[in-house]
C-alpha cells in the first residue's frame, strides 16, 4: 500500500517561478513552466531536478504542458500567435506545431491514454467550454454546452471519463463526465474553489486543488468522490498537482 500523505520534496529551486508540472510516462522526466529566462517556458528535467533544459523559447508566454501517454509529444498552449493555441511538440522540443488553429482563446490540453486525441479548453463560440481534437488537429469537437466556465479537462486512465472543473454550481467544483460529454456528476461541493484535477493511473483517486482551508492546498479523494483527504496540509499555498507513473515500491 502507497503513502497518500508521505512528506512532499522539493523537485526545482530557480529564482523564477516553476509550476504546472507533468510526468513523463516512464517517470523518468517532468516537464513544466518556468519564468527562469524571463518569460513562461516550457522546460524539461530529470525526476530529481537536475537537468533542467528549455525547450519552448518564442518570446510569448506557453504553458499548461501535458505529456503524451506514449511519451513521444508534449502538448501546451501558447501565444505566440497573438491568441493562446493548443501546440504540440516532439518531447525533446523539436517540430513544435499549432494544432488548435482557431482565433478564439485555446488552452489547458491533455491526452487520451492512448495518445490519439487531446482534450482542450475554447472558447471560441463565445463561453469557455471543452472540446476534444484528434492529436493532429482533427475533428474539433465541443463535448460540453453549459453558460458557466468549464476547464481543466483530465483524461481517466481507462479513457471512459473526464474530470474538470465548472462553476455551473456556483464556485469551482470537481466535476466528471462520460468521454463524450455525457452523464455530467459533480464530485465536490465546498466553500471556496476545487480546481485542477489528475487522475491517478489505476483510476482509483483523483488529486485536485482547493482553497476549502485559508490557502490553496492539494486533496485527494476516491474516483467517485468520496473520502476527500487533504494531502498537502500547510499554511502556504500548494497547487498544480499532477499524479506520477505508477512506480514500483
Amino acid at each position: 500500500h502507497r503513502d497518500l500523505h508521505s512528506f512532499p520534496t522539493r523537485r526545482s529551486s530557480d529564482l523564477g517561478s516553476d509550476y504546472m508540472p507533468t510526468w513523463s510516462p516512464d517517470g523518468a522526466k517532468i516537464a513544466f513552466v518556468s519564468h527562469r529566462s524571463g518569460n513562461a517556458d516550457v522546460w524539461v528535467m530529470d525526476n530529481d531536478g537536475d537537468n533542467a533544459s528549455l525547450l519552448t523559447d518564442t518570446g510569448a508566454a506557453e504553458w499548461t504542458p501535458s505529456w503524451s501517454p506514449d511519451g513521444t509529444k508534449i502538448a501546451f498552449a501558447s501565444q505566440r500567435d497573438g491568441n493562446y493555441e493548443v501546440y504540440v511538440m516532439d518531447a525533446d522540443g523539436s517540430n513544435e506545431t499549432n494544432l488548435s488553429n482557431n482565433e478564439g482563446f485555446d488552452y489547458g490540453p491533455a491526452w487520451s491514454p492512448d495518445s490519439s486525441q487531446l482534450t482542450f479548453v475554447s472558447d471560441r463560440d463565445g463561453n469557455y467550454e471543452i472540446y476534444v481534437m484528434d492529436a493532429d488537429g482533427d475533428n474539433q469537437t465541443r463535448i460540453t454546452t453549459n453558460a458557466s466556465l468549464d476547464s481543466n479537462p483530465a483524461w481517466s486512465p481507462d479513457g471512459s471519463q473526464i474530470a474538470f472543473d465548472s462553476t455551473r454550481s456556483g464556485g469551482f467544483e470537481i466535476h466528471v463526465m462520460d468521454a463524450d460529454g455525457d452523464n455530467v456528476i459533480q464530485l465536490t461541493d465546498a466553500t471556496g474553489n476545487d480546481v485542477n484535477p489528475t487522475w491517478s493511473p489505476d483510476g482509483a483517486h483523483i488529486a485536485f486543488e482547493s482553497s476549502r482551508t485559508a490557502s490553496e492546498q492539494i486533496w485527494v479523494m476516491d474516483a467517485d468522490g468520496a473520502n476527500q483527504l487533504n494531502l498537502s496540509d500547510a499554511g502556504i499555498d500548494n497547487q498544480n498537482p499532477h499524479w506520477g507513473p505508477l512506480m514500483p515500491l
